[in-house]
C-alpha cells in the first residue's frame, strides 16, 4: 500500500535549500498536522517553490483540487475610499501617550524602611 504522503515528502526533499538541518533531521518535513497534512520545515525548505510544486500536483487530481480549492482563489483586495479631513491627518502622525496607571494598594501607607508584617 502506498503512503498518502509519498508525493508531499518528495516535494519537501526536492525543494530543500540546506544540506544539514537539526530541525527536521534532514528530511524536509517536521511532522503531520491535525488536518492530516505534512508540515514542511521552514528552515531548510524553500516554501515558495514547494507551494508551486504542490499546486501543480493538486491541479492534476480532481479530488485534491476540490479539497484544496482555497489555494487557488485569488485574494480579493477591498479598497475603501473615504475622504480624509486635514485635521485627521495631523492626529494620525502623533503618537498616543500612554496614561500612567495608579498603583492602589489597600492598607496603611508604608514609608521609609517600615517592615511588612
Amino acid at each position: 500500500m502506498r503512503s498518502i504522503w509519498t508525493k508531499p515528502k518528495k516535494i519537501a526533499a526536492n525543494n530543500r535549500k540546506k544540506k544539514r538541518c537539526d530541525e527536521c533531521y534532514d528530511r524536509g518535513w517536521i511532522g503531520v498536522s491535525e488536518q492530516n497534512l505534512l508540515v514542511l520545515c521552514t528552515r531548510c525548505v524553500d516554501m515558495d517553490k514547494a507551494m508551486d510544486d504542490w499546486k501543480e500536483y493538486v491541479n492534476g487530481h480532481e479530488d485534491l483540487k476540490e479539497h484544496f480549492s482555497e489555494l487557488f482563489e485569488e485574494p480579493k483586495e477591498e479598497v475603501e475610499e473615504h475622504e480624509v479631513h486635514p485635521t485627521q491627518q495631523l492626529h494620525d502622525h502623533k503618537k498616543a501617550h500612554p496614561v500612567g496607571k495608579t498603583a492602589y494598594v489597600p492598607g496603611p501607607k508604608r514609608t521609609g524602611r517600615a517592615k511588612k508584617i
